[in-house]
């Protein structure tokens, strides 16, 4: 925990290795100097009070997501928990409504497809933000509706139709409102005819922006409908291409800088995203490594890690950078919750560089299994999970000599047992709670799949958390079970990494033009999506285009060998399939189709497209 400053490269500076618990900071910390002192500043003596009052946290207690982690140290529970939704004895019906993009744009107008309103009609048994109690229609209404009406700042939009437990969208003239940059307060109200109910959504933004400024490059919508993202790359791209991002967190320095080829090598890898690892001090370098990559169309994720509770800081960079014809979202906090950074921060980011530039989304990664994650999750579009679970003592930690449990310790994954399925459960976690707060389509969930090892270049050796670096395989599994599990984009902790694990990112990406259609779909009918994970937790996720071709991804996170019918799918998924339909490969990692069976042996991956 810091709590007098933030991280980053500076001349006030002390090294973390004997306290800080991940990989990602091994840095260097310079210390946020309030206003009058910075005239003091090359008076030491005069800065001695201030540094003495900055260091007093760490004499006390060192933390890491509200955990005390070393010997001998007072063991207090952590607080923030995420409160889970109280169960009911009655079903409850939450009504949700959601603009199918954020932001809409003049340029929609071309397109009336996109001019939606998602709606969902969520049946449950617990209490999720906007639960209603509701009863049942009659047993012989097999397909109930409810007949929704939509207002804007509280005049009717549109009108259509949502079933009961599903999901539909409604389309809505754009050329009805006009363009400003505050947005519009959406509400739906939504009536069941047997017996006659009527509920209503809790409030969500709809934003209609005027036509970007000369000044920004590009644009990145969000997709509520998919989760995924739409960009456009300057002016002279006429319409928006969805993007599934895949890329890693990559050096700068020794690595990036200076060094074309490595870029051309990414490129090559199908990889689409670079997100460089700050500090930038070498301005040039880094504007030619930019210049590089709008050449080869590769995306930037713009990294504020270590100022982005700086607020001149932030609007410096946004502003030198919002004219990039690819830049596609910035990047502020990197794991806010495990710092104890302040709660509000990460939100207070997010809407500055809205104010700045509200034509591209912002990002986090939070790494705590549950430590206020409302707090940090508030105010930031896309989050990120960093579960790193491969090679770990999850009960011991080899660092510190002290056991790790729910309220104490570090163990390089937190609450983990140590193993695949902790993604699914992380995975699990942020889609149970974002549901819960009403936040399911208004943000989206990345991946950072575990790229590294104790031997690795990117981690200093008093990083002793993890044992080895995942092999192709599991990175690959690391991928797809976040993305059965709702993940839109895969940034791996980092590069450079071993060659295994480049040829298993290469193998994802290369694979994006057969995947995007189905994870991204920009149909106006919704895509179908279910997940199974089994009894020995294989997980299967499978998408329906409404065109009735079937997406099915499998993996297995076990160090055996698992099966799963394909019945089971074309069952979930309500598809008149038999096992002999016609299917091909577009992703082979070991997992097989024997007969009527996906079979995969120990952590293989599989992707096949029916029909």
């Amino acid at each position: 925990m810091v709590a007098a400053g933030t991280c980053h490269p500076g001349p006030i500076n002390f090294y973390l290795s004997d306290f800080w618990t991940s990989a990602r900071y091994t840095g260097i910390c310079q210390l946020n100097v309030p206003n009058p002192w910075v005239l003091l500043a090359s008076n030491v003596t005069a800065m001695l009070p201030l540094l003495l009052i900055a260091l007093v946290p760490f004499a006390l207690a060192q933390k890491w997501c509200g955990k005390v982690y070393k010997p001998g140290e007072a063991v207090v529970p952590p607080e923030g928990q995420f409160p889970l939704p109280a169960s009911t004895t009655t079903p409850q019906l939450a009504l949700r409504c959601n603009p199918a993009l954020i932001p809409f744009l003049p340029d929609d107008l071309q397109n009336p497809s996109a001019s939606l309103i998602v709606v969902d009609a969520l049946v449950r048994d617990t209490k999720v933000a906007g639960a209603e109690s509701f009863i049942q229609p009659p047993s012989n209404d097999t397909q109930p509706q409810l007949c929704v009406s939509v207002s804007l700042d509280g005049k009717p939009l549109t009108t259509g139709t949502v079933p009961l437990g599903g999901s539909s969208t409604i389309p809505f003239s754009l050329s009805k409102i006009s363009p400003r940059p505050e947005p519009y307060i959406l509400s739906c109200t939504a009536t069941l005819s047997s017996p006659k109910q009527t509920f209503t959504s809790i409030p969500a933004n709809l934003t209609y922006l005027p036509t970007p400024p000369a000044s920004v490059g590009s644009v990145t919508k969000l997709d509520l409908r998919s989760g995924g993202l739409l960009a456009k790359r300057g002016r002279g791209q006429e319409s928006y291409e969805p993007v599934f991002p895949v890329g890693f967190y990559t050096n700068f320095g020794n690595y990036l800088e200076g060094n074309d080829t490595v870029l051309e090598e990414i490129k090559n890898q199908g990889l689409n995203v670079v997100h460089p690892i700050p500090p930038f001090d070498n301005l040039t370098a880094f504007n030619l490594m930019v210049d590089k990559m709008e050449e080869l169309d590769l995306w930037l994720m713009y990294d504020m890690r270590w100022d982005y509770m700086n607020s001149t800081a932030v609007t410096e960079q946004v502003m030198s950078l919002r004219n990039r014809s690819n830049l596609l979202l910035y990047y502020t906090a990197d794991e806010p919750d495990g710092l104890e950074d302040p709660h509000s921060a990460p939100a207070a980011a997010a809407a500055l560089i809205k104010s700045l530039d509200p034509y591209r989304p912002s990002s986090l990664v939070l790494n705590c299994q549950d430590y206020f994650f409302t707090d940090y999750a508030a105010g930031t579009p896309i989050l990120m999970q960093d579960t790193y679970p491969i090679g770990i003592n999850a009960t011991f930690s080899v660092k510190w000599k002290t056991p790790c449990t729910l309220i104490q310790g570090v163990c390089g994954c937190d609450n983990c047992v140590g193993g695949l399925v902790d993604i699914q459960n992380r995975m699990l976690d942020f889609s149970t709670r974002l549901e819960a707060l009403g936040w399911e389509r208004s943000k989206t969930v990345w991946t950072v799949p575990q790229g590294f090892g104790s031997t690795d270049c990117c981690v200093r050796t008093s990083n002793k958390y993890w044992s080895r670096t995942p092999t192709g395989a599991e990175f690959l599994a690391q991928i797809i079970i976040a993305v059965n599990g709702g993940a839109r984009g895969s940034i791996s902790w980092n590069d450079p990494t071993t060659p295994s694990i480049k040829a298993a990112a290469s193998k994802f990406a290369l694979a994006l033009p057969e995947l995007t259609p189905f994870l991204l779909s920009i149909s106006p009918s919704l895509v179908g999506h279910w997940h199974i994970i089994n009894y020995y937790r294989l997980d299967v996720g499978f998408w329906v285009s409404p065109e009735g071709k079937m997406l099915v991804m499998a993996s297995n996170p076990n160090y055996f060998s698992t099966r799963i019918p394909l019945s089971e799918l074309f069952t979930a998924a309500s598809v008149n399939y038999t096992t002999s339909v016609k299917r091909r490969v577009v992703l082979d990692s070991g997992a097989r189709i024997v007969g009527s069976y996906i079979v995969c042996d120990s952590v293989q991956s599989g992707i096949w497209i029916f029909g």
